[in-house]
């Protein structure tokens, strides 16, 4: 299961950076735990709302039992608005897999305010709960700051 996984991520991430330019960020907390990089792209723009996808790395401790994770969260955001302020609205998974040999699921969701200062550099301020689903349901409240740079 763990292999499958793994194999759907790789391939998802391989589609988003065979793309043309896109965005490279860093985000402090937010759907990566304690922080991310990610890679965006956006794939499809109407007037005022925009998607993209977002694939992401992080590697943070656990707990004794599991040991560090290695987390993997994909999303698709939404952005709406024109010029320099837009909403921004993201929902995906992010796969774990720890050092300890398990692996598991969880929602990430970001709902933010992003300022694209010019064509090169943005900041997005989000709050981003982390939703657990499989055994029993938790919703985590988090947040999180991302510095991004467009390609």
């Amino acid at each position: 299961m763990r292999s499958l996984l793994l194999l759907v991520f790789f391939g998802a991430t391989m589609h988003v950076f065979s793309q043309e330019k896109g965005a490279l960020s860093i985000e402090v907390a937010g759907v990566g735990g304690f922080g991310s990089i990610s890679y965006s792209k956006e794939f499809k723009a109407w007037d005022k709302l925009g998607l993209e996808y977002r694939a992401g790395f992080s590697f943070v401790p656990i707990d004794k039992n599991n040991g560090n994770g290695i987390i993997f969260p994909l999303l698709i955001h939404a952005t709406y608005g024109n010029g320099k302020h837009l909403a921004d609205v993201g929902i995906g998974q992010s796969i774990t897999v720890t050092t300890r040999g398990s692996a598991f699921v969880r929602m990430p969701t970001s709902f933010g305010y992003r300022l694209q200062t010019d064509k090169a550099l943005f900041y997005r301020i989000a709050y981003t709960p982390l939703v657990s689903y499989i055994y029993n349901f938790q919703w985590e409240h988090w947040g999180g700051f991302t510095i991004g740079y467009n390609l």
